[in-house]
């Protein structure tokens, strides 16, 4: 039940917060900017699908999109920490759940947060451009079918999400390492360094694909399947710096 509680709570708390919203805004500017270029080539001659594809994700605006997926709620057990509310609502929830509480809101706020910036710039589009052409139809996936069309505003939406969890996962990181790090400027930038620092272990201990998360993004499904597939393993990501976080938060609770 303290779960619940503290859940809702945080939940209530981000959803009355400024930066959650900033961050909604942010994603909107942001996915606006980043295919611009391509729209105005085109004289807006193009489909939302192209739209989509051609933009890579979130392409030269990767730093900015991490910062801004840091925003709704990683940073609550930072500012927790140096305003006192960490005191006063760990005696009465406790630490496990007051952790788990933070790093699921902190994840569900990254998620929408960015998924919504991304979707709603496409959507309003989508009232001015077609979703797709014709033409475009031969370089989809044969395992999905676009009979109707209906279906594409959902692989777009999957295309989206895994986006939107790949960022999650990166702000939670930020939240798991947030009571280590004093200052500001460098907690928000985390998520970017962490991500470039990935690479490099990488490629220095040559480990295999599945360890390679940063190649993931929103082209890499081709199917439904797919979105399931990497959602769940970003989700199991993000338990696994869960566990880390708790773990944290109880030692430096003991060392005062």
């Amino acid at each position: 039940m303290n779960f619940f509680r503290m859940i809702k709570m945080d939940f209530k708390r981000m959803f009355l917060s400024g930066k959650f919203y900033f961050a909604i805004a942010g994603a909107m500017l942001v996915t606006v900017l980043n295919i611009s270029q391509e729209a105005m080539q085109s004289r807006w001659n193009a489909s939302v699908y192209y739209l989509v594809v051609s933009s890579h994700g979130v392409g030269a605006f990767f730093e900015v999109f991490s910062v801004l997926a840091v925003l709704p709620f990683a940073l609550s057990y930072w500012e927790d920490s140096r305003n006192g509310y960490l005191r006063c609502i760990e005696t009465r929830i406790g630490r496990t759940a007051y952790c788990w509480s933070h790093l699921v809101v902190a994840f569900f706020g990254s998620v929408i947060s960015i998924f919504l910036g991304m979707a709603v710039v496409y959507g309003v589009l989508a009232l001015k451009i077609p979703w797709i052409k014709k033409e475009e139809l031969e370089t989809l996936t044969v395992s999905l079918s676009y009979g109707n069309g209906l279906v594409l505003p959902f692989y777009l939406a999957a295309r989206f999400g895994v986006e939107a969890v790949k960022y999650a996962f990166m702000a939670v990181f930020a939240l798991m390492i947030s009571g280590k790090i004093k200052n500001l400027f460098v907690l928000v930038s985390t998520p970017a360094l962490f991500y470039y620092a990935s690479q490099l272990v990488a490629e220095a201990l040559q480990l295999p694909g599945q360890m390679r998360w940063y190649q993931l993004h929103g082209g890499s499904i081709r199917n439904f399947k797919d979105f399931f597939v990497i959602a769940g393993y970003f989700l199991i990501l993000t338990g696994m710096e869960g566990v880390i976080f708790v773990r944290v938060v109880k030692r430096r609770a003991q060392n005062g």
